[in-house]
């Protein structure tokens, strides 16, 4: 009864407060129901017959309440409360309180409510998404969690520090000790993008959180980039005798001029003052990382042009841009991007129509080599793609429903079996010597028609396995059960990880992969060209949940390079991820990362600060993901200095 007395009271007050700021600023008066959620009311929020009303309107976005706008709030400054603190609240929630110093002014004020708090919240079975975030949902990590949230790509994340965005990232982010970090997918992912900056002040209460972005926020932020710039100069004296420094001293100058200016008061006058000074800081950045000749420059691509003056266009742009090396998609979601004859002698579509007509590999490699760029063959090993194959006649396991992969819970089922996490797609089975004689056959036959200078393999693995749970183990075929069999005398349906063989069934699904790299290996440098291979950087994550075993790879030699996915736009993280893989990787194979900034939409510096962490370990290239994602801001940037002399 204490409690719902409570609950009531803070109901009344909230609506007060609000009903308050709404006379005061002549705005609607819009606000969600302000109980507090329970572990238990995460699920239903997400339940679309249990909806959320509103005192005026309904939102189509269950998790929103309220956001407010004015550049010259003033009345918010006198709301005190405790100076930012952190603390476990009837262990299932954190409460982070901020004061608004008197030198402040709120700029804009957002909330939402936050679906989960892990570790305390509990993780249901069924949950399978990486770092347990669903669909649409923000979600608050704490370090208690782990190191890393172990999120994917898909989403946003900030990272707070003493009630502070300290750091924007998209995916698997460092979780501080001092802080925690909030991530969001979906419409909580357009939330984090719309309401949190670097200096962005966070308070979370009663299973809520409130964003307010102040004046401060802009001087946080404009002191944090000209940080940036003062200690890459330091970092990288010495390694770059002929940078100019000219344009970084200039524009740092200017930056440290407008963020003194910033400090007078809370005025907009002051407010510019600090947007200017992260103009000119980000500016400054963008020039302390000189150009490098003989550094691999690349991005993956997926064609899309169909005609020859498309493809000219975009190489075009992709030459002007510094890229040096260009990784071409030609065997996704089961199709070719050029007119094969081993598809076709199999029944399997000729091409991907949105190709027919017109040789698109050809063309690429032509027009590519004109301009002095090189065309490296990106290649989906054992990934389909996710259009179910009864939808088209011709596709690959419409055709061999044999050859597919599939988990040990639906080992027996008649049906297709795709992967809920891996875009609903499908797979096909390493360890059927089918499968694997014809992957081989189409790279053979790309070599041999085509004068590509590389290959560089991908879905080199077995489907993620996100829990462990047997279950959803992948590799339980027919072909893969009967030949583990013959001998070790059983099914290994019938193996759990407590079993004495279960190492050796996890085994043997490594060796069918490692099996396909060393044999397409052969085939590739049979042409002197380069061969490469798309890699997870956590080795030990990468053999328990995908069996792929790179680290075997460079030490038998059955690779040239490692394209390790670099899944985030934390450095501090990327650092640590490509320590370990240069310590982990063979003196004579080379690592070039790939590189997701613009894929999660991160600042583009981020970008150039890992580019930064790359040369100081002398990984000597990079290739980013993807073209698609390469928006003007990151081409601009990229173009500035690091991919391209500087001209004046």
């Amino acid at each position: 009864m204490g409690s719902l007395f409570k609950n009531m009271m803070f109901r009344k007050n909230i609506l007060i407060y609000f009903f308050v700021l709404s006379l005061i600023f002549n705005t609607p008066f819009v606000l969600a129901d302000a109980i507090p959620i329970k572990k238990s009311d995460a699920d239903d929020l997400l339940n679309p017959s249990k909806k959320i009303m509103y005192y005026e309107k309904e939102r189509k976005d269950p998790y929103y309440i309220q956001k407010s706008q004015d550049k010259d709030i003033k009345n918010l400054n006198n709301i005190k409360v405790d100076e930012t603190k952190i603390a476990k609240k009837n262990s299932d929630t954190i409460k982070v309180n901020y004061t608004t110093k008197a030198n402040d002014r709120i700029i804009s004020t957002s909330q939402r409510l936050i679906s989960a708090i892990y570790p305390d919240d509990e993780v249901s079975l069924s949950n399978t998404y990486p770092g347990y975030r669903g669909p649409n949902q923000l979600v608050i990590y704490t370090r208690d969690f782990g190191r890393t949230t172990g999120t994917n790509e898909f989403g946003k994340e900030a990272v707070v520090i003493d009630g502070v965005v300290d750091k924007l990232t998209g995916a698997n982010s460092n979780i501080p000790r001092n802080g925690f970090v909030i991530s969001g997918h979906g419409s909580a992912k357009k939330w984090i993008t719309d309401n949190l900056k670097i200096g962005t002040k966070v308070e979370i209460e009663n299973r809520t959180i409130t964003a307010y972005t102040t004046v401060d926020s802009y001087r946080y932020y404009a002191k944090s980039k000209i940080n940036d710039v003062e200690d890459i100069l330091v970092s990288t004296k010495s390694e770059y005798d002929s940078r100019d420094d000219k344009y970084i001293y200039y524009y740092l100058k200017r930056a440290k001029q407008q963020y003194k200016k910033s400090l007078k008061d809370n005025s907009n006058v002051s407010l510019n003052c600090a947007k200017e000074a992260i103009n000119n800081a980000s500016i400054a950045f963008r020039y302390t990382l000189p150009y490098l000749k003989d550094e691999i420059k690349g991005v993956w691509i997926r064609p899309t042009d169909n005609t020859i003056a498309g493809i000219q266009k975009t190489l075009d742009i992709i030459k002007d841009t510094g890229i040096n090396n260009v990784f071409l998609e030609t065997y996704y979601h089961g199709r070719t991007i050029y007119p094969s004859i081993v598809m076709k002698s199999y029944g399997f579509e000729e091409q991907n129509p949105d190709f027919k007509g017109i040789d698109t590999l050809g063309i690429w490699v032509k027009e590519a080599h004109k301009r002095g760029i090189k065309v490296h063959t990106w290649f989906e090993s054992f990934y389909v793609g996710n259009r179910n194959p009864q939808l088209n006649p011709k596709s690959i396991l419409a055709i061999k429903p044999q050859w597919q992969n599939k988990t040990k819970l639906k080992a027996d089922y008649n049906g297709y079996v795709s992967h809920p996490q891996e875009h609903n797609g499908y797979f096909l089975d390493p360890a059927n010597p089918e499968v694997t004689s014809f992957v081989l056959k189409l790279i053979s036959e790309i070599i041999t028609r085509y004068n590509v200078d590389g290959v560089n393999i991908d879905y080199v693995r077995y489907p993620n396995i996100t829990r462990d749970n047997v279950s959803n183990q992948w590799g339980y075929t027919n072909f893969a059960r009967e030949e583990f069999k013959k001998v070790y005398e059983i099914d290994p349906i019938e193996i759990t990880p407590k079993d004495s063989l279960w190492d050796k069934w996890c085994e043997y699904r490594q060796d069918k992969i490692t099996d396909y790299v060393q044999r397409a290996s052969v085939i590739v440098r049979s042409k002197n060209i380069v061969f490469s291979a798309v890699v997870f950087p956590d080795y030990k994550v990468s053999l328990k949940t995908k069996n792929q075993d790179w680290v075997r790879w460079s030490e038998l030699k059955y690779v040239d390079v490692l394209t390790p996915l670099i899944l985030t736009s934390d450095d501090t993280l990327a650092k640590s991820m490509l320590e370990e893989i240069k310590k982990k990787t063979s003196d004579n194979v080379k690592v070039y990362p790939g590189l997701f900034a613009g894929f999660i939409e991160s600042d583009p510096e981020d970008l150039l600060r890992q580019i930064h962490i790359i040369r100081k370990l002398k990984l000597k290239g990079v290739i980013l993901f993807d073209w698609a994602h390469l928006s003007s801001n990151y081409l601009e940037v990229l173009k500035t200095s690091v991919f391209k002399p500087q001209t004046y």
